[in-house]
Parts: C-alpha cells; sequence; structure tokens
C-alpha cells in the first residue's frame, strides 16, 4: 500500500495540469484493468475522471470515491520518517486512492462478484464542478453508498456534516469622480467596503460550528486619486444550515440592491447531514468503535468536499480517515500507523457490506 502511494506522489498531480492528472489516472487504469475492473474515462470541461467497476452499472452497492488532483506548491517529494510519510498529496488524499488499491488487491471483487465501484476524480481541488458533480448529474452515477475519506479530523474521529458553500463573485457599480471632488461621484470602493462591512454583521465567529464570511477578493480601481466606478468581490461563505442560508441570502441581496450591485457568479454547494439511523452507518459506527477501543468524535466539517454532490441526491456518505496534517501546505505528513488502522477499519467494513 505504502508503494502505491509513493508511486502516486510522483505524478504531482495539480489540478491546472490535466496532463500530469491523465498520467496518473492512465497508471490507475491499467491497474484495475489488470485485476478484471471494468473501466470508463471521462474528460469534462478539460477535467479528467474514471470510474472502475465490477458490474456494467452505474448504480453499485458501494463507491469508493476520491481524487487525485493535488495543490501547487513545492514539488515535495515522497519522504519516509519516523512513524512517517511526506509529500505532495499523501494526506489529501492520495492515501485514499492507495487504500482502493490495495483493496482491491486483497479482496479480489472481480473473483467474488461484490457489487462495488472507484471514482476517481481531477478536479476536486478546484470545486469539483466537472468531475465528480457531471459524473453524477450527467452520467447518471448514484451508488447506494459512498464512502469518501476526504474529512475527519484523524483516525477516531467520523465527518456526519458538513457546511455548504454561497461563493458570490459581486460588482458593486458607481460613477467615477476625481480623488479631490468626492461629491461630483459615488465611489464604488467605498461603497463595497460598506457592503462587505455590513454583510460581516451576519456572522457570529465565537462559535466555529456557525456560518462564517471570508472575503477572497477585493479589486478595484487603478489610480490613486481617483473614486472608481466599480469594485469587484469575490466571498466565500460557509452555511451551517438550509435556514441560516436563506438568513443570508435575504441581507445579501437586500445590501446588493442598497449599494447598486449585481452578481457575476455563484457558486452553490448544499450541506449535508448524514442520517446515523441508517443501518449501514450504525454498523460502520459500531466497528469502528471496535477499531478504536476508545470510541469515536462526530464532528461537523468546516470546508467542503465531493460529498455535497452525493449528499444533493440522496446517498449517504462516510466520510473518515487517517491521522495526519500539512494539507495543501509545503510539510504534508501521513502517520503509517494510522493509515493501517485506517485500511484495517476499511476492509473490514467493505467485506462485511458487500457480503451482507
Amino acid at each position: 500500500m505504502e508503494s502505491y502511494l509513493e508511486k502516486l506522489v510522483s505524478f504531482y498531480s495539480v489540478t491546472d495540469d490535466q496532463q500530469a492528472v491523465c498520467r496518473l489516472l492512465d497508471y490507475t487504469e491499467a491497474f484495475f484493468k489488470e485485476r478484471g475492473l471494468k473501466v470508463t474515462r471521462y474528460e469534462f470541461d478539460g477535467v479528467n475522471s474514471l470510474v472502475a467497476s465490477v458490474f456494467d452499472t452505474k448504480t453499485p452497492k458501494l463507491m469508493l470515491q476520491g481524487h487525485v488532483d493535488v495543490v501547487p506548491g513545492a514539488n515535495q517529494p515522497f519522504q519516509r520518517a519516523e512513524g512517517i510519510v511526506k509529500g505532495r498529496g499523501v494526506f489529501d488524499m492520495l492515501f485514499g486512492v492507495a487504500a482502493f488499491m490495495q483493496l482491491v488487491d486483497e479482496l479480489d471483487p472481480v473473483k467474488n462478484g461484490n457489487d462495488i465501484a472507484i471514482m476517481l476524480v481531477g478536479d476536486e481541488e478546484h470545486g469539483g464542478m466537472s468531475g465528480a458533480r457531471l459524473l453524477l448529474e450527467r452520467e447518471g452515477y448514484k451508488p447506494a453508498l459512498c464512502i469518501l475519506p476526504d474529512a475527519g479530523n484523524g483516525f477516531g474521529s467520523m465527518s456526519i456534516a458538513a457546511k455548504g458553500t454561497f461563493h458570490p463573485y459581486i460588482r458593486i457599480n458607481g460613477r467615477s469622480h476625481h480623488g479631490s471632488r468626492p461629491w461630483e461621484g459615488d465611489g464604488a470602493a467605498g461603497k463595497l467596503v460598506r457592503f462587505i462591512t455590513e454583510m460581516e454583521q451576519l456572522f457570529d465567529p465565537s462559535d466555529q460550528q456557525n456560518s462564517t464570511m471570508t472575503v477572497a477578493m477585493v479589486q478595484s480601481g487603478s489610480a490613486s486619486n481617483q473614486g472608481p466606478a466599480t469594485a469587484e468581490a469575490k466571498l466565500d461563505i460557509r452555511y451551517k444550515d438550509k435556514t441560516d442560508l436563506d438568513r443570508i441570502k435575504e441581507t445579501f441581496y437586500a445590501l446588493l440592491n442598497k449599494y447598486n450591485g449585481e452578481v457575476i457568479d455563484l457558486l452553490i454547494g448544499s450541506d449535508f447531514q448524514l442520517d446515523l439511523q441508517d443501518e449501514r452507518i450504525v454498523m460502520f459506527v459500531d466497528m469502528y468503535k471496535q477499531a478504536t477501543g476508545t470510541g469515536i468524535s462526530f464532528i461537523k466539517a468546516h470546508g467542503s468536499s465531493d460529498a455535497r454532490f452525493f449528499a444533493e441526491r440522496g446517498i449517504p456518505v462516510i466520510m473518515f480517515r487517517p491521522d495526519g496534517g500539512g494539507a495543501h501546505g509545503d510539510d504534508e505528513w501521513l502517520s503509517l500507523e494510522s493509515f493501517d488502522a485506517f485500511y484495517g477499519l476499511l476492509r473490514g467494513y467493505v467485506q462485511v457490506l458487500l457480503s451482507a
């Protein structure tokens, strides 16, 4: 399993380098085909993805899902240290792909007739809009259950919910004026500042579980002595539930009207909540508790993942992962002991689930 991970890291499959993503997918495609799985490749909007399955179906009993793209930065090579491995993507989330490969190797799902599929996508780090979203929405994949190891606070935790995303790109319109004569115009930059200030009043940062807003980009003007006619901003809003999203949207559009603004682009991603009464989830939680020996903690993820696209279609998603850290940084690492524990639980659960 560690050797698979080392090979995956070597491709340095940055989202914007889809040729590198393709080379990685070529490697996994050959691997799965050698073990008898049916493999279909997809490309939407220049983004490459792959689905490998035992049967020719888009509704498998179980789908293992992961992303093979990594964020740019120093091309951190695969390294071994005491009890850990390092490398770009080892924790986010090439370890999951390596585990899927090991699972296929050990369980031989084709020989055993297991109704399982594996989906690997190349754009999760850019939002997943042309990967998982279109595979589900356009191609019609709808597994009964998905395991997606892309969230959790290390082994012993399980992500059972995630905030939704509301990402508006806005433009505030005004009238340009000379910097010394503001009464002759209606400077858009100042209006944007007031818009943002009023929006920030909607959010209470004292509790991490609350909805949040981050000003991701602000752009306006080109001269130091002029009030600009337009100002633009990108906001990264994470909402805790649909009721709170309605509250945020009501104020957002009211302020947009107040400051003569418009929406240039808008991306909305659903929040999700796992049904802990689902018998398949109950079984997983029981096995997870046995694996840790100390119980597990349930968490709500602050960031988004491809899980939201499955949740939008009513597909339960199990999210857990091993200990690691440094995701998106230049010191990304993964605990080998925890990786083994993660894989043991994954393997055991998949065996029981698919034999039921």
